[in-house]
């Protein structure tokens, strides 16, 4: 089995035909889902865990030095967090601020981009993130948040993998059943 990492441009336009044609150009992306999703992209998702959600701020932002964040260091801050309706888990987290925290002003954007990291930085913003992206941008810091907010992470691959990328598939399930 070899792997090969194919970088392709976030638009939403080719993130919609490229999960929809998995298994043509690119058998696997690795990302965040839910039901929906799957569905509305006509893909399968294998999931690897539930990631607690974390935020990102700039290195300049006045948050960078805390180990971690409480969900009130947030207060007065603008928040960036994917539209309604992209991820019902980020939905939740949405409606929960809303409600518990409306001294947090939620700035939407419209899809996971270089662009966004970019907005977020440029502006002093602070933005959603998982600590499987890290080092998404050079100029950003990942900050765990407490509280109780999760995401699935997932390898996201056709319905009707080949028979390469369903031997990876089992591979990834075997040692995930280990853990």
């Amino acid at each position: 089995m070899k792997f090969q990492m194919v970088n392709f441009d976030n638009t939403p336009e080719n993130s919609v035909n490229i999960l929809r044609d998995l298994g043509q150009n690119i058998d696997i992306v690795a990302g965040l889902f839910d039901c929906a999703f799957l569905t509305e992209r006509k893909c399968e998702g294998l999931e690897l865990r539930r990631t607690p959600i974390h935020c990102a701020v700039s290195i300049y932002h006045r948050l960078v030095g805390k180990a971690n964040l409480k969900v009130e260091d947030l207060h007065g801050e603008n928040f960036m967090l994917i539209k309604r309706g992209w991820n019902e888990y980020l939905d939740v987290l949405r409606d929960g601020l809303w409600r518990d925290h409306p001294e947090i002003n939620i700035i939407d954007f419209d899809q996971f981009t270089l662009g966004a990291f970019n907005q977020c930085e440029n502006s002093n913003n602070v933005i959603m993130i998982i600590d499987a992206w890290d080092n998404a941008h050079p100029m950003l810091k990942t900050l765990p948040v407490e509280w109780d907010y999760t995401i699935p992470y997932v390898l996201l691959h056709s319905p009707t993998p080949s028979p390469i990328v369903k031997s990876f598939l089992d591979a990834v399930t075997h040692v995930l059943d280990i853990l």
